[in-house]
């Protein structure tokens, strides 16, 4: 750190062999000494020895050295410590070493800045040869002996007072220096464009960065008003009028958004601020301020919003869900007296009664909304996918019989659905899902025009040679093929590169999740298949679904199925459900099979019943959801008393167990409501088998 300059400005050296003469420079320049002329006696005084050690304040800052080799020793420290000599008082004569000829002109080469003094009586030396030793003249006096006290002290206040003001300038031309560099590289290299404009808007002065921000040099901009150059066209004039006014009010403006057009045509969202500046009569004369570019920001703030309303719509879905399984639970559990006791009804009339018409459809009706159910919580994820061999074509004609209640008499179905297509090993919700998706979207592109709904199911072979094979989409093979086709608005190119975004949707709020095609083409995809699409704005919309058509073996399972016989039985079984109706339900339903069968409905009781006589019955079935012990802990109890009893968990929805879970614990089987009568003597007689 440099001293204090009223300190640092009156250091002087004096380099002389002469010790009588130090302390005469100690008389006239230091303000102990009491000097007010030439008195002998204070002199005297001063010479004497004591004085030698005299530490006295001095308005000069002294030092001594009586070689030149200790003086120029003594300045080459100064220097390093960047505290340097403003005068230096040199002897001509200083035998032995360095004469002053030499120590000056090693302590110019040390310190250029440095005044120097050479002090001589006589020497044979002339005042030119002195400078040529020296090597310049400047900053070097001289000064002869014996020397005037007030000739010397003028001479260094004088001397030192040039030192101290070179000093003082040659750091402010630094300090401006610096700054004006600091300045510089920080509007040069700063991403923000930095400029400066006269009242009418012509630039005076633009920042570099304007070449990489708005394609123009800097050169290119000079003299031309900003908005007509960089301002979008339908902008122009506003931002023109907005400038007028700050103008007329003197007013700063900050973190004004506009959009600018680029020399490359490209249009970016900037934000400016500006300060106004002033002349001598207090008059705007222009602005000063600063661009930022702040195009990605908005996009970002956009993908936010987006990101929002996708969170916002995530957490419908899982509210939906949240309903969903409370729905599955109470709606399965209604639907299983429906489906029992109308499958005894109809075991118990002729099958030529025309009630027996009537109760199928029944049995179909519940079944549909059985899947229904399970289509909620398909969508809510929260429901397993079984794939099963199905022949499609049913699956096909059964949506469209729901469609039909639903479009307007403006739209027309034309279905074209071949019996012969063959199976696949599909899961039959998904597979309704997929119809019902594409069909709706269509409805949609024609419900303001009417038009054709089309829906068309045929096998179809995908050779090697096929495009959707060679770009890897497919396996050779062969497909069912599905196709539903509109005749209405259709899409253009950007919309159909987006259609399989989850979340996108071209509806009006309200009218759609865009969650539909994304988890048609999730499905199609899981079932190893592909869907395309082709459309244009005015001519409507083709979506192709290819499905892999189900090996032989599985074919053969459809209709092994459709023969088999309902197996029967006399075991003893117990049955627990906290719904009265269908426990009842059950009761008949077994006994009809042959089985002997007590009921409860409370899980509790039934504990006791198997506690009391562990080898009393032959298979348990159990609700899931029961009050006092749920179907999971008193299964748990009752495979602790008797480990070998077959044990049938039912539920209508659970969030807590599932099949595989069930499994692993013991449970022989895991049977979802509501359960078809076939169903249950399957997985009856399969339990009691399997012990």
């Amino acid at each position: 750190m440099m001293r204090d300059m009223r300190q640092q400005d009156r250091r002087i050296l004096v380099v002389d062999d002469d010790r009588d003469v130090w302390k005469a420079y100690r008389l006239v320049l230091t303000p102990q000494s009491g000097y007010s002329g030439t008195s002998a006696e204070k002199i005297n005084r001063l010479l004497s020895p004591e004085m030698d050690d005299d530490p006295a304040a001095a308005i000069f800052s002294l030092s001594f050295a009586a070689q030149g080799q200790e003086g120029v020793a003594m300045v080459q420290e100064a220097v390093a410590r960047d505290e340097p000599f403003a005068l230096a008082f040199i002897d001509v004569r200083m035998p032995p070493g360095w004469d002053g000829m030499e120590t000056a002109k090693r302590i110019r080469a040390l310190d250029p800045e440095i005044e120097l003094v050479i002090v001589t009586a006589y020497s044979d030396r002339s005042i030119e040869e002195i400078v040529r030793a020296v090597g310049s003249s400047e900053k070097l006096l001289f000064l002869r002996k014996p020397f005037d006290p007030d000739e010397l002290r003028q001479l260094a206040l004088s001397l030192t007072a040039k030192w101290a003001l070179a000093r003082l300038a040659d750091k402010q031309r630094k300090d401006l220096a610096v700054s004006e560099y600091r300045f510089r590289s920080l509007v040069e290299t700063t991403s923000d464009f930095v400029w400066e404009v006269d009242r009418e808007g012509r630039f005076l002065y633009c920042s570099p960065i304007s070449m990489d921000l708005y394609g123009y040099a800097p050169d290119e901009l000079l003299g031309k008003q900003f908005f007509a150059v960089l301002d979008a066209p339908e902008n122009q004039e506003q931002a023109r009028r907005i400038f007028d006014e700050c103008v007329a009010a003197g007013s700063h403006f900050q973190n004004v958004e506009n959009t600018c057009l680029t020399k490359f045509g490209t249009i970016i969202v900037i934000e400016s601020s500006g300060t106004p500046v002033f002349d001598e009569r207090g008059q705007v004369c222009g602005y000063r301020g600063i661009d930022r570019d702040i195009t990605g920001r908005k996009a970002n703030e956009a993908e936010r919003q987006r990101l929002e309303t996708r969170l916002r719509q995530s957490q419908k879905m899982e509210a939906i869900g949240t309903l969903a399984g409370g729905i599955a639970h109470d709606f399965n559990n209604i639907l299983s007296p429906i489906l029992g006791y109308t499958e005894l009804a109809l075991t118990r009339i002729s099958p030529t009664d025309p009630l027996a018409a009537d109760l199928q459809q029944v049995i179909k009706g519940a079944m549909r909304a059985k899947d229904l159910v399970q289509q909620i919580l398909a969508i809510s994820r929260q429901s397993p996918k079984e794939r099963k061999p199905l022949q499609p074509h049913l699956v096909v004609k059964e949506a469209l019989k729901l469609l039909r209640a639903s479009l307007p008499s403006t739209i027309e179905i034309r279905e074209d659905i071949s019996t012969e297509c063959g199976a696949i090993l599909a899961d039959p919700t998904q597979l309704h899902q997929i119809i019902m998706n594409l069909c709706t979207n269509a409805y949609h592109a024609m419900r303001k025009t009417g038009g054709v709904l089309g829906v068309s199911l045929a096998e179809v072979i995908v050779g090697e040679e096929d495009s959707k094979v060679t770009s890897f989409e497919l396996v050779p093979g062969n497909y069912v093929l599905f196709e539903v086709s509109d005749t209405g608005c259709g899409m253009d190119q950007t919309t159909l590169a987006r259609i399989f975004e989850p979340y996108f949707t071209t509806k009006a709020m309200g009218e759609g999740t865009g969650l539909g095609l994304s988890v048609v083409h999730g499905i199609v995809k899981s079932h190893h298949g592909q869907i395309t699409v082709y459309s244009e704005p005015g001519r409507g919309t083709r979506f192709n679904v290819y499905l892999p058509r189900a090996a032989e073996e599985n074919i053969l399972q459809i209709g092994a199925v459709c023969r088999e016989t309902i197996p029967t039985g006399t075991e003893r079984l117990l049955v627990v459900d906290d719904e009265e109706m269908i426990t009842g339900m059950l009761l008949v339903i077994l006994q009809n099979l042959g089985y002997q069968v007590t009921i409860s409905n409370s899980s509790l009781e039934t504990l006791e019943l198997l506690a009391q006589d562990p080898a009393g019955f032959d298979l348990l079935i159990t609700d899931l959801t029961m009050p006092g012990l749920t179907g999971f802990e008193l299964s748990q109890k009752v495979l602790a008393i008797r480990p070998d009893l077959p044990v049938i968990l039912c539920t209508g929805f659970s969030e807590l167990i599932n099949k595989e879970q069930a499994q692993a614990m013991g449970i022989r089987a895991y049977l979802m409501k509501p359960v078809s009568v076939r169903e249950l003597a399957h997985t009856v007689r399969k339990a009691l088998d399997e012990k």
